[in-house]
């Protein structure tokens, strides 16, 4: 039986945390563009997923994740044959 003033979690869950601020990362609102909007996104994501950023990687993984969107885009917008299949595929 749980002791008073303790509450039961049910099994399965996460414990509750309180939300992390991330005063120290968050850029000035003077920055616009592509860059602030994959800068928040990152960061956000970043607090989503309990992820520690230092701020001085922030521009980077940014730029990172840009690139990484221009090559999804490419591959998205190529065009195929209606007529293609998948390659098979071959063990050895």
């Amino acid at each position: 039986m749980a002791k008073p003033g303790k509450s039961r979690r049910k099994v399965g869950t996460a414990p509750k945390s309180k939300p992390r601020r991330r005063a120290s990362i968050r850029r000035s609102k003077a920055k616009s563009g592509k860059a602030a909007t994959l800068e928040g996104f990152v960061l956000e994501a970043a607090l989503a997923l309990a992820l520690p950023i230092k701020p001085q990687w922030l521009p980077t993984i940014a730029a990172n994740l840009e690139a990484n969107l221009h090559f999804a885009a490419l591959v998205a917008d190529f065009a195929l044959p209606d007529e293609s299949e998948p390659a098979p595929v071959f063990r050895a």
